[in-house]
C-alpha cells in the first residue's frame, strides 16, 4: 500500500478560459507550474442546466462517482444522509488514512489518523479530531454570518488560541491587519477582500495538520473566487451586461474577479510546495464553473435580502424552531420539533408579502420536521417599500428595511457546466474531449490499485 499521497485541491467553480487568460498573461505563474507537469482535462458536470447545477449537487457526484439521477442529493448538507459511499470513505475502508478538510456536501467519518472538518453550512457534521470542533465553529459563524450574532470574548480566545498552536503564520495575522486597517482608511469599498483572510486562515491550518497527520488522500475546498465572481462578474466582463454601474463602483470592483484567482495561485503555490516536500501529487478539480448571468439585466439587476434580525423576525410571525440553519446567501433550514409544527410554521411563513407578491419561498426540508426558506424578493426596492405582515391587512404595513438588508453586490456570475480536472504527472497533456466529474472518484481510487465497483464513470488515462 505504499502508494504516492494525493492532495486534491478543490477550488470551487474556478473557470477554464479564465485560467488559461491569467496563465498566458504571467499572473497565475503557480497555475502555469502545475498544468505544465499536467495531464489537463476540461470536465463536464452531472447535470447541465438549473436547478441542478449547483456545487453542493455537482461536488458530491464528484465524490461518489454516482450522478444525480441516481443520489437525488438536491440541498445542502443533505449528502450525509444517504447511502453512497464517498471517495475517502472507500479509502478508509481499503486501510488508507484521509483527510477531508471543508470539501461540500461530505458525511463525517471518524477513523483513526484520519481528519474531516465539514464545509461551513453543514451543522449537523462534526469535526474529527475532536478538538477541532472550535475551528468548525469558527468557520460556521464567519462564513454563514446571516444572522449577524456578535462574537464574545470567549469564543474569540478559544478561537485564537487554537489558531496559535495549529499554524496560524505571523503573516496571515500581518494580512488580517492590513484588511482591517484598509477598511477604515480607503476611499473605496475593500471589505469584499476579507474572503482572502479567511483563506489564510484555512490552509495555514490545513498545511499544519496535513504535517502532522501525513494522510495518503487528501482534498482542501476554497469557495472564495466563486463568491467574487457570482457577486463581481459585471465588472469582469461589462460589456456582457445592460444595466448601468457607477464609475465608482467601476473602480472598486473591477479587478475582484481576478484578485480571486490570484489569491487561489498564491494558495496552490504554498500547497504545492508542501507537496514536493512530502512526495505528494497534485489533483486540482472545480467540478463547474461560471459565466456571465444576464437573466434579470433590464430588470434592475438580481437582488438578495436577508433579514436583520432573524430570530426576532421569527419570533414576531410566531414560528418556533429547534434548530435555525443558514445555508447559502439569503436560505435558511428551519428544523421543527414535530411535522405539526413544521407545517404551521409554513402557514405562517406564507403571509408575509411585499408588492402583492409572497415574500419568503417555502420549501420541503430533508425530513417532515424540515423546512427551507429565504426571500424571493430579488428586484431592486424603493427605500420606502412596504411588508404587508397580514394576509387580511389587519396589521399596518411596515417598512421593508427596517426587517431586511440588501447583500452588497447584486447577482452578475452564473453556473456554467464545464471544469478543469489536471492530474499532476510530471510532463504537460492536453486531453481534447471533455470528460465527466463522474469519472474523478474512480481515477483517484485506480491511483491506489483499487476497483470503481459500483461507481458510474471511468478511471482516466492521465499518462
Amino acid at each position: 500500500m505504499a502508494t504516492q499521497p494525493i492532495i486534491l485541491i478543490e477550488f470551487n467553480e474556478l473557470c477554464p478560459r479564465l485560467i488559461e487568460q491569467w496563465v498566458k498573461s504571467g499572473d497565475l505563474p503557480n497555475f502555469a507550474r502545475l498544468r505544465a507537469s499536467s495531464t489537463v482535462c476540461v470536465t463536464e458536470a452531472d447535470e447541465l442546466k438549473a436547478p441542478y447545477l449547483e456545487p453542493w449537487i455537482q461536488w458530491y457526484s464528484l465524490h461518489t462517482g454516482v450522478p444525480f439521477r441516481e443520489h437525488g442529493v438536491f440541498r445542502l448538507s443533505e449528502g450525509a444522509n444517504k447511502p453512497f459511499p464517498s471517495v475517502w470513505e472507500m479509502l478508509i475502508d481499503s486501510g488508507r488514512r484521509v483527510m477531508n478538510f471543508s470539501s461540500m456536501n461530505c458525511r463525517e467519518f471518524k477513523h483513526s489518523g484520519s481528519v474531516f472538518l465539514p464545509d461551513p453550512w453543514n451543522d449537523d457534521q462534526h469535526a474529527y479530531p475532536t478538538e477541532l470542533e472550535t475551528f468548525r465553529s469558527f468557520l460556521a459563524k464567519a462564513v454563514q454570518e446571516q444572522r449577524g450574532t456578535p462574537w464574545s470574548r470567549g469564543e474569540l480566545i478559544r478561537v485564537f488560541s487554537f489558531l496559535l498552536s495549529n499554524g496560524l503564520r505571523p503573516a496571515t495575522i500581518l494580512a488580517a491587519l492590513k484588511q482591517l486597517a484598509a477598511e477604515r482608511v480607503s476611499s473605496t469599498p475593500v471589505a469584499w477582500r476579507r474572503v482572502q483572510i479567511l483563506d489564510l486562515i484555512l490552509l495555514d491550518v490545513f498545511l499544519h495538520l496535513y504535517r502532522k497527520h501525513r494522510p495518503e488522500f487528501a482534498t482542501y475546498f476554497s469557495n472564495s473566487t466563486a463568491h467574487l465572481q457570482h457577486a463581481y462578474w459585471r465588472y469582469l466582463e461589462p460589456e456582457r451586461f445592460s444595466e448601468p454601474v457607477s464609475d465608482a463602483d467601476r473602480s472598486a470592483y473591477a479587478g475582484a474577479v481576478r484578485f480571486g484567482y490570484v489569491s487561489m495561485d498564491r494558495q496552490l503555490g504554498r500547497i504545492m510546495r508542501v507537496a514536493e516536500s512530502l512526495g505528494a501529487r497534485i489533483m486540482f478539480a472545480t467540478a463547474l464553473s461560471q459565466q456571465a448571468y444576464v437573466a434579470f439585466e433590464g430588470r434592475g439587476g438580481r437582488h438578495y435580502y436577508r433579514p436583520l434580525d432573524l430570530d426576532g423576525l421569527l419570533q414576531r410571525l410566531q414560528v418556533r424552531a429547534k434548530v435555525i440553519q443558514p445555508v447559502m446567501a439569503h436560505q435558511y433550514i428551519l428544523t421543527f420539533a414535530t411535522p405539526e409544527e413544521r407545517r404551521s410554521a409554513e402557514a405562517a411563513l406564507t403571509l408575509p408579502s411585499v408588492n402583492g407578491k409572497q415574500l419568503f419561498d417555502v420549501a420541503d426540508g430533508e425530513t417532515p420536521e424540515k423546512l427551507i426558506f429565504g426571500s424571493q424578493v430579488y428586484a431592486a426596492l424603493a427605500s420606502d417599500t412596504k411588508i404587508d405582515f397580514s394576509a387580511d391587512g389587519a396589521a399596518a404595513p411596515e417598512n421593508f428595511f427596517a426587517h431586511f438588508r440588501e447583500l452588497e453586490a447584486t447577482k452578475s456570475g452564473g453556473h456554467h457546466p464545464d471544469g478543469c480536472f489536471w492530474i499532476q504527472t510530471g510532463t504537460h497533456r492536453e486531453v481534447k474531449d471533455k470528460v465527466s466529474i463522474l469519472d474523478i472518484a474512480p481515477t483517484i481510487l485506480r491511483h491506489y490499485g483499487l476497483a470503481a465497483s459500483g461507481l458510474r464513470g471511468h478511471p482516466l488515462t492521465v499518462g
